[in-house]
């Protein structure tokens, strides 16, 4: 079955037209979960703002399912305080 898979950067999505043949939904998940970690890592901010990132899956023009990343951090003593060592 074809799966296309629309991608969401945080401000855009982007429509996927050409998709991809997968032989379940849990294979079309499986390769979701691969593109989203490969997203995250190429936009996930390095100094702290929150970023949500998602990849939402279609048979056709039906959702299938949409798998999703919120990324942020929290002040702490470690980001406030130089004397805080790892």
């Amino acid at each position: 079955m074809r799966y296309y898979f629309d991608i969401f950067d945080g401000d855009h999505w982007a429509r996927d037209d050409l998709g991809a043949e997968c032989a379940s939904d849990g294979r079309a998940r499986h390769q979701a979960v691969l593109a989203l970690t490969e997203l995250a890592r190429e936009l996930l901010p390095s100094d702290g703002p929150s970023k949500e990132l998602m990849i939402r899956v279609r048979i056709r023009n039906e959702v299938a399912f949409t798998v999703q990343l919120e990324f942020g951090t929290s002040s702490g003593p470690a980001l406030s305080d130089p004397s805080v060592v790892n």
